[in-house]
């Protein structure tokens, strides 16, 4: 070939330079000059061509085998994290169902996106049954406190009737009592006194009689006194003997038995006088008693009746909802559950029926996985998508992180999920078409890098400790172990292990591990 006969000619003018003249050795130079040239440019031209049959021979491999073929380049490294949540609004006013009642029907409603001031009644729920109920409540209410006056009465008038019978006890008491003393202290030394003195009188009568008839006797012995005379004297003084014996009878007698029979009998009767007070003051007790449970009893069923009669009372007044605050009306509808807010529905206790909002703060109500929430900081910007407004997309940034992850369905209590809230970034009249409680789609931009080497997260297994990747090459297929740094949801970055240019195949982790472990 010429290209191999010209650096021959060149080398042996080379081997005789004195005899070559400078022009031929110049001229010489130059061809071999260009002829090098033309060969560098013939290889450069075939290297291309040699690549590309490269390239298209592993893809062909790839295909046959079920793989495909992905060639490493260098391009923009964009890592999101998915939030998908519900249009809200910053701090809205929540409207509950305070009905605490049966669950309630709705007959009247104010249409939802109407704007409200505190006090507009926003919706009635069914209060017919309430009012019935309300109704036989309140009668039965006034019939327990009539009986509960009643029975007050009763307690008052049984209270008199105590005292009554109480003093009449009292004085009967006092009485027994007093006639004892009198009798102890004093009827009965007066009557003592008496029967002494009596004795007394006796005994001098019976000495005086001792001396007449003595005297008669002396006179009768001098013959002056006739026998009859003496005797007359004898009896008198006899019937005086008898007389003394007598009242010192008397006296002995009731001294000794009279006296103490009467004292016991006066005692007795003031010991059961004092007995049937303290009876009377124990049944006075026992009847106040019985009257005041009786009183306590028509009280309880008046409180209780009160208390239901406010319950009802409540219950009614919360029929009718109204506004706490200004601004929009929204309906808080739970799709889940089935449960819409319209006419016709049901209402239930403590159940989120409203909420007023304002468009000056519109927010994102999402959830992140706890798998992904640590990529996330305050701050970073967002793109909002809405589902049902396809040519619509806005910026936000987020602004909350929740600091405690919980699950959201009891049926996987492990997958738990962090809440986030990103605000909406725009004007007024762009954010004027987005109804609350829309379903939003939300990309955090995590990471935005230029010039990364990546390739498909789907080339990338692993084996055993290694993470590998399978190189496709004229000679076959090769294992090449790499070094991952940052991963999307679609691409890997690629640290160490390939260059630019490599082709490598995707397809399935286990088929990949696979192959690989059959390679020689």
């Amino acid at each position: 070939m010429p290209t191999a006969a010209q650096p021959e000619s060149f080398a042996g003018v080379a081997a005789q330079p004195p005899v070559v003249p400078p022009p031929v050795r110049v001229r010489s130079f130059a061809i071999f000059a260009v002829v090098c040239m033309l060969i560098c440019g013939l290889w450069l031209q075939r290297r291309p061509a040699d690549t590309k049959r490269q390239r298209v021979w592993v893809k062909q491999a790839a295909e046959s085998s079920g793989f495909r073929s992905e060639v490493v380049r260098r391009g923009r490294l964009v890592r999101t994290v998915p939030v998908r949540g519900e249009i809200a609004t910053h701090q809205p006013g929540v409207v509950y169902n305070d009905c605490r009642y049966w669950p309630r029907k709705i007959v009247e409603l104010l249409p939802e996106g109407t704007q409200v001031q505190p006090g507009d009644i926003l919706c009635e729920l069914d209060s017919a049954e309430i009012r019935t109920k309300l109704r036989d409540q309140k009668l039965l209410l006034i019939r327990a406190r009539a009986g509960w006056q009643t029975a007050v009465a009763g307690e008052t008038l049984q209270q008199l009737k105590n005292d009554r019978r109480l003093s009449t006890n009292q004085l009967q008491a006092q009485s027994t009592q007093d006639l004892s003393t009198a009798f102890r202290e004093a009827e009965a030394f007066q009557e003592l006194l008496q029967l002494e003195g009596d004795v007394i009188m006796r005994q001098e009568a019976a000495t005086m009689a001792q001396e007449s008839w003595e005297r008669t006797r002396e006179l009768s012995a001098l013959g002056i006194n006739s026998i009859a005379e003496l005797d007359i004297r004898e009896v008198e003084k006899q019937n005086a003997d008898r007389a003394v014996l007598r009242a010192a009878g008397k006296l002995n007698l009731t001294e000794t038995f009279h006296h103490r029979k009467k004292s016991a009998e006066l005692q007795f009767n003031a010991q059961l006088a004092a007995d049937e007070l303290r009876r009377t003051g124990l049944q006075n007790e026992l009847a106040a008693a019985v009257q005041r449970v009786k009183a306590l009893e028509m009280q309880q069923s008046v409180a209780g009746l009160q208390l239901h009669v406010d319950y009802l009372e409540r219950a009614l007044s919360a029929c009718t909802i109204r506004a706490t605050r200004a601004g929009e009306l929204i309906y808080c509808h739970n799709r889940d559950e089935g449960k819409y807010i319209e006419i016709g529905g049901t209402a239930h206790y403590s159940q989120e029926m409203f909420r007023i909002v304002d468009r000056n703060r519109m927010i994102v109500a999402g959830r992140v996985s706890e798998t992904q929430v640590f990529d996330l900081s305050v701050g970073l910007p967002a793109v909002v998508r809405i589902p049902t407004l396809p040519t619509l997309e806005l910026s936000a940034e987020l602004k909350w992180i929740a600091p405690i992850p919980s699950p959201i369905s009891w049926f996987a209590p492990n997958d738990l999920f962090n809440a986030v809230q990103l605000e909406l970034l725009g004007s007024e009249e762009s954010l004027a078409s987005i109804a609350f409680g829309t379903t939003a789609t939300c990309e955090i931009l995590v990471e935005d890098r230029p010039g990364v080497l990546q390739i498909p997260v789907q080339a990338v297994f692993r084996n055993g400790p290694q993470t590998e990747v399978l190189l496709g090459s004229p000679t076959g297929l090769q294992r090449r172990q790499v070094i991952t740094g940052k991963c999307t949801e679609s691409q890997a970055e690629i640290l160490e292990g390939l260059a630019e240019g490599d082709t490598v195949l995707v397809g399935e982790q286990h088929r990949l591990r696979r192959l690989a472990d059959s390679l020689p």
